[in-house]
């Protein structure tokens, strides 16, 4: 492959922006697995008296009810709620904090809330055979099948780790108290439960690093594709040279028409044309028209028509034309040399006969 079109370049920020719009923002399952198990086992750990209270509760209200009549007939409308009831309090704690947690972990893989319409459209590559296969036969198939053998095999070490540490406690159990194998069998699920969630959470956040490094290389772009959006997103040279052009266009009309109003214009006598207007409310002579070679001729030619006065002067002419911009006042180094050609034409006007 040629250099040119090797994806060497990182994606831009537009690139990005793209792709997240398209749902294609990277993020860790096993983060948001790992998060919500830990969140759960943490809430049922904290909450572990309310659930066999809760159950001995709901023993007693049926057994109040006519719980021994289950048997002889249907159980009531008013029966049915109350173990809705007491079986909602008993998951409610490690439900919030299961649907908290993966809502949480969501939002700040995904920096935002974020919904595209695009990830959930039936597209016909995904049932195609072919492209199926190549998805099963893929390295990240192959990383994911590694990724659930590590899975299975830290569950099961941790499983193993604790029935070894508490093996007296379990044969026990079976000389012991219902109530106290429940108990001691609750608390040997919750530690397992924590621990591997502990593990995987650590494991889960290499697993986010690898996908964030993941999307960036397959977002990667050719050094044409850079250009082309640079392109984009600055718009066409061609265009851009166009408008400018339209734009001196329009300055230069706005300029012309401004010379008639002019008090005098300043030559070099050709290659320099400055028109300056002045008047007893302005704070000092300012430049309203400027050019050089053809433009100067214009100038003069346009101000001798509406007959403004054209004075040549070379030296004055040029440093008006390198110190001074258009619609700009004359510097103070200059108020001299410009007083006096206004002075000659304000002599000039009055030496002429009425």
């Amino acid at each position: 492959m040629a250099s040119g079109q090797e994806k060497t370049e990182q994606p831009t920020s537009k690139k990005l922006s793209d792709a997240r719009k398209r749902g294609q923002i990277p993020r860790s399952s096993e983060l948001n697995a790992s998060v919500v198990l830990l969140a759960g086992g943490a809430a049922t750990y904290s909450f572990a008296r309310v659930i066999p209270e809760q159950f001995r509760m709901l023993m007693e209200d049926l057994w109040g009810q006519g719980f021994h009549t289950a048997f002889e007939s249907p159980l009531s409308g008013d029966m049915f709620l109350v173990v809705i009831r007491h079986f909602f309090l008993m998951i409610a704690p490690t439900l919030l904090a299961c649907m908290t947690a993966a809502i949480a972990i969501s939002i700040a893989q995904t920096k935002g809330i974020s919904f595209s319409w695009e990830t959930i459209q039936p597209k016909l590559s995904k049932v195609n055979p072919m492209s199926g296969f190549q998805r099963l036969v893929s390295f990240r198939s192959l990383l994911e099948l590694l990724k659930s053998i590590l899975k299975f095999i830290v569950i099961g070490a941790t499983g193993y780790s604790v029935y070894s540490s508490e093996h007296e406690a379990v044969m026990s159990l079976m000389r012991g108290a219902p109530s106290l194998t429940l108990e001691t069998l609750g608390t040997l699920s919750l530690r397992i439960v924590l621990r591997v969630g502990l593990i995987m959470l650590l494991l889960s956040f290499l697993d986010y690093y690898y996908q964030k490094w993941q999307h960036m290389r397959d977002l990667r772009m050719t050094k044409q594709e850079v250009k082309e959006e640079h392109k984009q997103s600055e718009g066409n040279p061609q265009i851009k040279g166009r408008i400018r052009s339209l734009q001196r266009s329009l300055a230069r009309q706005r300029m012309m028409s401004s010379i008639p109003k002019a008090s005098v214009v300043i030559t070099n006598p050709t290659h320099f044309a400055v028109a300056l207007r002045y008047d007893s409310q302005m704070e000092a002579p300012t430049v309203v028209a400027r050019g050089v070679d053809f433009l100067a001729r214009r100038i003069i030619k346009k101000a001798r028509r509406h007959g403004v006065p054209v004075v040549r002067n070379p030296p004055l002419a040029r440093a008006l034309y390198h110190q001074v911009k258009l619609e700009e006042v004359i510097p103070a180094n200059l108020y001299k040399a410009v007083a006096k050609v206004l002075a000659y034409i304000h002599q000039q006007r009055y030496r002429k006969p009425h």
